[in-house]
Formats: structure tokens, C-alpha cells, sequence
């Protein structure tokens, strides 16, 4: 038995591509690179300016190139995208670390030690130089030290970095060279699209570089609805509809076959304050309807994460972090970014949220895999051996391996949520959940081990970042 998820009526989905086709022909695209509208105008599109417009024609002529599923591989492994499992991903871009209830800015410790729990982690699929934001590095090495040190830290296959065209190549080309990988996607990176319609001149230039290279990339919008966008969900569905789909277009224009997913990470709006709501019942919906609008277009889906507009670690964060992580999981989301350890609007993380979010990803994952029912799992033999008014705890050798097979089977083992008696939790020292966390996430950076590289792949991240930046202050 399994939980049936079926999100969008077909009517609906046709509707809101209509008015895109209309929105796309009539309202265009910014896209702020000299360099790509010129791309576009040599292919035949209607250019204004900066605003580029588009047809149906172009849309589905894009479609046709772009690839269901394809496989992101990494030092020593790869996954498939679009093979019908959520990727899980860390965070992107907090400017803070919640720990002991204070928020601080990031320092180089606090985000190789995020690096090491990442890297760590057995529910994360993949790394991301991106997880964190930081300014304790030079500015011109910056971009660069972020990529080396995961690609030093983590053997997973690695999300890029976007910050205009030079920090684009020298991802690519960086990742490639320490992987010894030039022909296959080593890559996949978020390009951003700013609400309403516009590609910022750093996305469209990181868009070149990836398309390119045959790296993929994730196209998402992430719009306020009544700021960014109007205010219905409808409103806000169809503009990140033509800015995801305008982006598939210039990347498959650049190189027929990119790697590309469609993606949409946008909330609502609480217009008391101004501000995102993040973890709300709104975002629930758009993150749902984001994966029914990809696979409308047969394409992979990047959307959610565990997030939430809590500013500690407290039940505001538990509510909202599982009911965006489970949408995102039910819905079947290719890739979920923010998996793990976020908070206040995905501006902040917490080392203890972290570790948390783990095990409720893995609840998540475990309601959304179902169970058995068979002439096996019925354990029917069971029943005749204990008899009516009976007890399962001391069946016989067969029965009992029988019933612990299935019981394993079906029932998820958490290691930080508390089962016990308010009496023996008392005696066992009256530890709260962030007491449980800490200790873990403690325990966790000091066992971490990094990975080995080889002279080769070191002197590659010398190539790129000075031996003392990257080395001193072993990570």
C-alpha cells in the first residue's frame, strides 16, 4: 500500500501553458548578457532590446532536445536525475549559523565544519560549495576556495558555482580536471531567474558556460506573491512557468541536449511585514504544483526543502520544515534543495536543525515508501501460534525471525526523536532534543575523515586557489 499523488487536473495545467505561450510571445524575457541576446537574434528570435521574445513553436522545438533523466556523476559515483527518487541537497546561501541559540556570521570554521557534516551525511546526496555564504576569503579567490574545498571535502557528486562566467568556467573546468571527467555532466548548477521574467547578466553568462560545457542545471524562479508576482498562486505559477521554460529555451538554443530541470522555489508573502512565509501552507501548494508543471513538460523537478521562518530550533521549525519536506517528497521531486538545517526564510542554519531534518527526511521518505501487503507480511502462522488472548514475544524460532524480518522491514528506527517514559527520561538527565542534536553533531565533526586525493588532484585545486588558502587551517 501506498499513498496515490495526483496534484494538477490536466485542464489546469493546460490553462496556465496557454497563457505562458501568450506571455512569452507578448510580454518577453529579460535577458541582461549582450552576448546571448545576440544568440538569440542569429537564431531568428524577436529581440527588443534586452527582452527577447519567444513561441510555442520555440518552446516545444526546445523540448524535443531536452533529456527526461540523465546521470550527474562525481569523484567516485553518479546519480540519475530523473530516475524517480528525490536527490537531497544541502542548504544554499545562508548568511548565518544558528548554534547555542546565537546566530553568527560564517567564519572559515564554521563552514568547513558544515562542509564535514554534509559530507557526512547518509541522507544527502550530493555536496554543494554554494551551502554557505562567506566573506572571510578573498574576493578574488572566493568563488574558486568555496568549489576546491568541497571537491576536497566530499566525494559526492557536486552542485556549481554561478557567480558570472569566470567563476562558471573555473567551476567546470576545476571539477572536470580533479575528476579526470570531460564528456559527461560533473555538474548541475542553479540558474536563477529574478521575478518577473528577467535573467541577471552573472546568470546568463554561468547559463553560457554551463550549456557549453554539456553541464547540467537547474532553471528556478523564486517569486513573493503580491511583490514579485501578482497575488494569486495561479499568478505566481504561471510567471515561474515562463521563466523556467525560457530558460530551457536559451539552454538548448547554446547546445541542443543540455542537461536541464525545471524548477521552482517560490513562497508566499505575508504583505503585513513585506516578507516571504516560508513553511507556509502556500508553499506547500506551489511546491506540489511545481513538480506537476515539470512533469507536464517531461522533465526532471527541482523544488522544496525543509524549510521554514522559525529563528531557533522550536516547534515552529519541526511544523514547517516536515510539511515542506513532505510535499516536496510525495509530489516525487527529482531534486530537493535545502534539505537539511535551515531556517528564517533559508537566510540562516542550525548545526542541531540538521541533524534533526536527517532523521525527519528519512520519516518522510519512509511514509512516502509504502508497505507490503502479502501472504508473507500478514504473518498469518503467527497468529495461529500465539492464539487468541496471545502474545508475539516469545513465538518460536522460525515465527519470530518471520515477524522481526517484516518489523525491520516497516518500522523506521529514529535515533534522536524520544520513545520513553516522561519517568525514565527524567532519570536518564531530562535531555531535550537539542541536547540529543549537539551531542550528535559534536560527535559527527570529530569523526569525520576527509576524503584522500591524490598529488594530481592537488596540484588541479592549486591551479585555481593559493596552497596557503586553501590548506591553512586544515578543514
Amino acid at each position: 500500500m501506498r499513498l496515490k499523488y495526483d496534484f494538477a487536473d490536466l485542464e489546469e495545467l493546460d490553462l496556465i501553458h496557454e497563457y505562458s505561450m501568450k506571455m512569452l510571445a507578448e510580454n518577453g524575457v529579460v535577458f541582461a548578457c549582450e552576448e546571448l541576446v545576440e544568440l538569440f537574434q542569429s537564431h531568428g528570435f524577436r529581440t527588443d532590446g534586452q527582452i527577447v521574445y519567444m513561441t510555442e513553436a520555440d518552446v516545444q522545438k526546445a523540448l524535443k532536445t531536452c533529456p527526461s533523466a540523465f546521470e550527474w556523476h562525481g569523484r567516485s559515483s553518479s546519480l540519475t536525475v530523473g530516475g524517480g527518487r528525490t536527490i537531497c541537497a544541502p542548504s544554499y546561501g545562508p548568511i548565518y549559523l544558528l548554534e547555542d541559540g546565537y546566530y553568527h556570521k560564517i567564519d572559515r570554521k564554521r563552514y568547513t565544519d558544515f562542509a564535514k557534516l554534509n559530507a557526512s551525511s547518509k541522507v544527502l546526496d550530493v555536496s554543494n560549495p554554494n551551502m554557505l555564504d562567506f566573506s572571510f576569503v578573498p574576493e578574488a579567490y572566493a568563488s574558486d576556495w568555496a568549489m576546491a574545498t568541497v571537491l576536497m571535502m566530499d566525494a559526492k557528486p557536486a552542485i556549481g558555482m554561478v557567480d558570472g562566467r569566470q567563476s562558471a568556467r573555473n567551476a567546470i573546468s576545476m571539477t572536470q580536471e580533479f575528476y579526470g571527467i570531460h564528456d559527461k555532466p560533473v555538474l548541475n548548477s542553479l540558474i536563477s531567474v529574478a521575478s518577473p521574467s528577467h535573467f541577471s547578466t552573472a546568470m546568463c553568462e554561468a547559463l553560457i558556460e554551463y550549456a557549453e560545457a554539456g553541464q547540467a542545471v537547474f532553471i528556478t524562479p523564486s517569486s513573493m506573491s503580491g511583490m514579485t508576482v501578482p497575488g494569486s498562486i495561479a499568478s505566481l505559477l504561471l510567471s515561474n512557468n515562463v521563466e523556467t521554460l525560457s530558460g530551457v529555451v536559451a539552454a538548448q538554443m547554446i547546445r541542443p541536449g543540455t542537461p536541464v530541470m525545471y524548477g521552482i522555489q517560490s513562497h508566499g508573502c505575508d504583505l503585513r511585514y513585506g516578507t516571504p512565509s516560508i513553511g507556509s501552507a502556500e508553499q506547500v501548494l506551489i511546491f506540489s504544483a511545481a513538480k506537476a508543471m515539470g512533469s507536464y513538460y517531461n522533465l526532471p523537478v527541482r523544488t522544496g526543502g525543509s524549510s521554514c521562518d522559525a529563528k531557533q530550533v522550536d516547534m515552529q521549525a519541526g511544523i514547517e520544515s516536515y510539511a515542506t519536506m513532505y510535499a516536496t517528497i510525495q509530489s516525487g521531486a527529482d531534486l530537493m534543495v535545502h534539505s537539511c538545517g535551515s531556517l528564517e526564510s533559508d537566510s540562516s542554519v542550525s548545526f542541531d536543525k540538521f541533524i534533526y531534518d536527517e532523521e525527519v527526511l528519512r520519516m518522510a521518505q519512509r511514509v512516502n515508501r509504502g508497505f507490503e501487503v502479502s501472504e508473507e507480511t500478514l504473518l498469518y502462522d503467527c497468529f495461529l501460534e500465539a492464539g487468541p488472548g496471545g502474545q508475539f514475544l516469545t513465538l518460536s524460532d522460525d515465527n519470530m525471525e518471520d515477524s522481526l524480518c517484516c518489523y525491520r522491514e516497516d518500522y523506521l528506527m529514529t535515533s534522536i526523536a524520544n520513545h520513553v517514559s516522561h519517568g525514565t527520561w527524567e532519570e536518564s538527565g531530562r535531555k531535550m532534543i537539542t541536547d540529543v542534536t549537539k551531542e550528535m553533531w559534536t560527535r559527527r565533526l570529530e569523526e569525520y575523515q576527509r576524503p584522500e586525493i591524490t598529488a594530481e588532484q592537488k596540484e588541479v585545486l592549486m591551479r585555481y586557489v593559493p596552497e596557503e588558502l586553501l590548506f591553512d587551517e586544515e578543514a
